[in-house]
């Protein structure tokens, strides 16, 4: 967090605003690599200058924390920028805390501060109405609180139990604690544990020079903060702010004071590049709302698969008024490009890969029970179904699968219908041993077949050919009659199956020819 003398001269509030807007070498914001499914989020103050909420918003800041001002022994000074932070971050539909810096450390001062707070707090009306969603911070990390514990003025737990009746008595006015300081100021002067186990949210500040965004932020306790204060040192827009990321929901949207009913609202929905935006319908009591007019939205996290939300900001006489935040979850699509090569007894499947897919699921389709079973599920696109039996038709399907916090999430399934192949049965010979007849043997087919079907013609090319139908897979030879003398005929062989009231045939065999004793 920035400080703030208790004596402000003007010409340096506007000197250090134009150093933060302009800073040298600072990294974009939008440059580092993020968990898609951690929050991130600014805390801003007067330092900051004018800001521009809607182009926050959509440079991807889900939430912020807006400096109330600081407490100074007996009294609060309001940050000037607060009331205009907090509206315009409302108003455009973005997630807010605020934040109190505090020089304080005595048990009647701290609750002081709190009820000094509340006071402040109590002035914005409709912005401010949901008491249970708004997290109020103490940032403490004075040169002042840390030196009365080293001049011997107060023990480090005199400082903790501060700290924690700032937080009862917030909690008491029915806003939610939350704790700001940086690491060394917490082992050195607080005491995490306590914290957390009184149920009070940790916002911890620590500035590696390349954070990793990816993992939550482990404290030196061994746990994991509830928010991380990451930089202070990352633009957005061309102006620097203290950057965070948050690793849960950042409150409670339950609690949310809303009479707005949201209707149409699926619990799922299919993956669009160009962001999923729910065909909702909204009403105040009886009454829907125009959107547009009557309200806004606002869409979180809805250009990926996973839990995404959107929050409708109600306005009334043309001023905000309500606030509801409802979630949704993106499914990934359907898998494309889905492909099968078969041979005898296996088929192959490839796919594209899916963006945000951290594994697939292929089952295959049971005709006996009318059902699909899974097979496996692998992280690569292709795969191989072995084992199989040759001459058969299978349906085969592939899901992507995406992982929302612990759950997974399916996407829409991919289907293919594919035979294997079917080897050709083999012609051994063909005899005429008598006058106006011939035998033809072949090499039976054991696996998966039900009999043969032999054609024989005067004609290379099987042109008006007769055929002969076996019903017995066993069966290795048949004889014709009645066929003409001195003429030569030709024979094939080809093996049938018949599967869930489908034939399958293999390949014809080699030809086979003999004149006609």
């Amino acid at each position: 967090m920035k400080r703030i003398l208790k004596i402000i001269i003007p010409a340096m509030m506007i000197i250090c605003t134009l150093l933060t807007s302009f800073p040298s070498g600072a990294a974009s914001f939008s440059s580092l690599s993020k968990n898609p499914v951690f929050n991130h989020g600014i805390d801003v103050s007067q330092w900051n200058g004018d800001l521009d909420w809607k182009k926050l918003r959509e440079s991807g800041v889900e939430f912020a924390y807006i400096r109330i001002g600081y407490y100074h022994t007996g009294q609060g000074y309001i940050d000037y920028k607060f009331k205009e932070n907090l509206k315009a971050c409302v108003e455009n539909g973005i997630d807010f805390g605020v934040y109190v810096y505090s020089y304080v450390y005595t048990y009647s001062e701290t609750e002081k501060c709190a009820k000094w707070v509340k006071s402040v707090l109590d002035t914005m009306g409709n912005y401010t109405k949901d008491k249970d969603t708004i997290q109020v911070a103490y940032d403490i990390e004075d040169e002042v609180q840390s030196n009365a514990v080293r001049n011997g003025k107060v023990t480090r737990t005199y400082m903790h139990n501060g700290v924690q009746k700032f937080c009862n008595k917030i909690k008491s006015y029915g806003y939610e604690p939350i704790v700001y300081s940086f690491a060394s100021f917490f082992s050195s002067y607080l005491d995490l544990n306590k914290f957390q186990k009184k149920g009070i949210r940790i916002w911890y500040a620590s500035w590696p020079y390349n954070p990793d965004l990816k993992q939550k932020r482990v404290m030196e306790n061994g746990t994991y903060a509830d928010i991380w204060q990451f930089s202070s040192s990352y633009t957005i827009n061309g102006t620097v702010f203290d950057t965070n990321v948050c690793y849960d929901d950042f409150y409670d949207y339950s609690k949310e004071d809303s009479n707005l009913t949201i209707k149409n609202l699926k619990s799922s929905y299919s993956y669009k590049s160009s962001g999923v935006k729910p065909g909702i319908k909204v009403y105040s009591g009886s009454t829907l709302l125009k959107k547009g007019t009557d309200y806004n939205v606002f869409y979180y996290k809805n250009k990926r698969t996973g839990r995404a939300r959107m929050k409708i900001v109600r306005y009334k006489n043309g001023k905000y008024y309500e606030s509801k935040t409802v979630k949704f979850i993106i499914r990934p699509v359907a898998v494309k490009n889905l492909k099968a090569t078969p041979s005898t007894n296996q088929i192959k499947l490839k796919w594209d890969k899916l963006n945000g897919a951290i594994s697939y699921q292929i089952q295959e389709y049971d005709p006996y029970d009318g059902t699909y079973g899974l097979i496996d599920s692998i992280k690569g696109t292709s795969y191989t179904n072995y084992f199989l039996d040759e001459g058969k038709e299978y349906k085969l399907r592939v899901r992507a699968v995406t992982k929302l916090d612990d759950e997974k999430v399916y996407g829409n399934y991919a289907t293919v219908t594919v035979k294997t192949l079917y080897k050709a049965a083999k012609l051994n010979s063909a005899a005429s041993t008598a006058k106006g007849k011939a035998t033809v043997k072949w090499t039976p087919k054991t696996e998966n077949t039900k009999g043969y079907i032999v054609h024989y013609s005067k004609t290379k090319d099987f042109k008006n050919k007769k055929s002969y139908k076996i019903k017995q897979k066993t069966v290795d030879n048949t004889t014709f009659s009645g066929l003409s003398s001195k003429t030569r005929y030709y024979f094939r062989v080809k093996a049938y199956n018949y599967v869930d009231g489908k034939y399958f045939f293999s390949k014809y065999s080699s030809t086979k020819s003999v004149i006609i004793k």
